[in-house]
């Protein structure tokens, strides 16, 4: 039977000869020339992406970046062109891209608390790009739309929520998460603001430990509650953790005052010290009072795959209401992958987000899965298909791995950081995987030499200028200011899904002494 071929129709120029002898519709001649530019690209980019692995792959005698100031950068990609560039120049274009671009697939990038990707990352990333979806209905996403609901309940399970009671998506961010969150249990205790503002009367109060994100404090400034209303609440000096005494007496206070406490944000994970809190704690303080408990995983989140120490870190956690977790950082999922999962709430999502877009979208047996309604967002990237290929690839005993390879890699460097006190000082008592440390130059270890505030913070940044510059190891400097715990810059290491080894761990101590070993009382302070 032949197939089917549409007659010729003169407005379009379509005709009967667009097909072939045995039926078949002949390629488009554009979509021929896409075809014939896809593999003349790929051609010339291929080599460039082994030339970028194969760098990675070598360390210790490959930087993890080529630095350069904003003007060198700026000259070498030259002025953007009127007239349309062949495969050849942009190519060009694209090799300075890798030029200039820090590795981040380099072992020793450790500066922030993701890393590079894996090959099926990669891929899904371009199987993506050139499907090209928009995840804000299903029938024009599918696949995707799909994909989501099943990744939220494999991650819900892991976090103790029943997989068949919860609600998420996948969001831009950990940010937009943490807002999401706020905006849902500000739907559930003052569910007029969504249409008509607030008030004046409703008094809220919101609480977060004050070594929290400040996407949290950004959720409050969007919700429109203020960001002066955002309570922070002290943390232990050594863990980071929130006082979950000094919340509840808080919590009071403000109730005694006539305000409306309504939500805690609390850490799997904080961004500095690596703290976790106390979720069973937290969650009794939350039910007695009424509040809703968030919890902000966007960091740590990944280590709830380790059997060996998810009880220790993540107990308590399937009593929360919400939480937020960042597949791109500690599993090594492209940038960005981030989802905010809503425990037993029901579609309070879609209350807290839904603008009544009647002209997208519609009751049908699969409106369910039309996402977009129930997000900050409309017509979202897919991002689900590099999570889900990720899980199909490693399986859930990969991430199992990753979260145990990281906390070995944290032990270990800390034992090593403890047993040189000549050298380097602990500035926290990990409880994951978040190193932070001082380090002592060799002016500063003679009995009597006085090593202050000022230098402590000036040294570390010399040096964190140095790694940035000579490309052999980056790790973060930063100092700590939570209100009540002030500590000048020091170095803090996060460990995670890169390649790094525990072998590494050592270089990394060598290479931070190699690079102060100059410093002095008589260096020049660094602002």
């Amino acid at each position: 039977m032949r197939a089917f071929a549409p007659p010729p129709n003169k407005a379009t120029g379509f005709a009967e000869s667009a097909f072939n002898a045995d039926g078949k519709e002949e390629i488009r001649p554009e979509y021929k020339e896409m075809m014939s530019d896809f593999n003349e690209l790929y051609s010339l980019v291929h080599p460039m992406i082994m030339k970028h692995y194969e760098e990675c792959g070598t360390p210790k005698t490959s930087k993890f970046n080529n630095f350069a100031f904003p003007p060198e950068i700026t000259k070498a990609f030259g002025d953007l062109p009127m007239e349309a560039s062949s495969n050849a120049e942009v190519a060009k274009a694209i090799e300075t891209a890798f030029k200039y671009s820090v590795k981040t697939m380099h072992p020793f990038f450790m500066d922030k608390l993701y890393s590079g990707t894996d090959p099926i990352g990669q891929m899904a990333e371009l199987v993506t790009t050139v499907i090209n979806p928009a995840v804000h209905v299903y029938h024009v996403s599918p696949v995707f739309s799909v994909m989501e609901v099943e990744i939220i309940k494999t991650y819900a399970a892991a976090f103790g929520f029943d997989p068949e009671k919860c609600d998420g998506t996948l969001n831009p961010g950990g940010t937009m998460g943490n807002m999401m969150a706020i905006l849902a249990a500000r739907q559930e205790h003052f569910p007029h603001v969504r249409l008509d503002g607030w008030n004046g009367t409703e008094k809220p109060i919101a609480f977060t430990p004050a070594q929290s994100h400040y996407s949290i404090n950004r959720g409050a400034m969007v919700s429109g509650m203020g960001m002066n209303n955002m309570r922070q609440v002290p943390c232990d000096r050594w863990t980071g953790q929130m006082d979950t005494y000094a919340l509840e007496q808080m919590i009071i206070a403000e109730r005694e005052k006539g305000n409306n406490p309504f939500f805690i944000n609390c850490m799997a994970g904080s961004t500095v010290m690596g703290s976790f809190d106390k979720q069973n704690e937290i969650a009794d303080i939350a039910k007695k009072h009424n509040l809703w408990h968030h919890i902000d995983g966007c960091w740590g989140g990944f280590l709830a795959w380790s059997d060996k120490h998810r009880e220790a870190l993540f107990a308590g956690t399937e009593r929360a209401d919400s939480i937020t977790m960042n597949c791109h950082k500690g599993q090594g999922v492209p940038n960005q992958a981030t989802m905010l999962i809503v425990n037993d709430k029901g579609n309070i999502l879609k209350k807290a987000n839904t603008s009544g877009a009647e002209y997208l979208f519609h009751e049908s047996e699969y409106s369910r899965y039309d996402i977009g309604d129930k997000t900050l967002s409309c017509g979202r990237k897919g991002d689900g298909l590099k999570i889900w290929l990720s899980i199909k690839k490693h399986g859930i005993n990969g991430f199992k791995r990753y979260a145990d390879a990281a906390m070995e890699k944290s032990q270990y460097i800390t034992d090593q950081i403890k047993a040189q006190p000549d050298k380097f000082t602990m500035e926290n008592e990990p409880m994951g995987t978040n190193i932070c440390f001082t380090y002592i130059p060799p002016a500063f270890r003679a009995p009597g030499v006085d090593y202050t505030f000022e230098q402590k913070g000036s040294i570390h940044k010399i040096i964190f200028d140095r790694m940035n510059k000579e490309g052999t190891i980056l790790i973060q400097q930063q100092p700590l200011n939570d209100g009540v715990n002030v500590l000048p810059s020091f170095f803090r290491l996060t460990l995670k899904s890169e390649k790094s080894s525990i072998e590494d761990m050592d270089y990394l101590l060598e290479e931070i002494d190699r690079l102060g070993q100059d410093l002095t009382p008589e260096t020049p302070i660094m602002n």
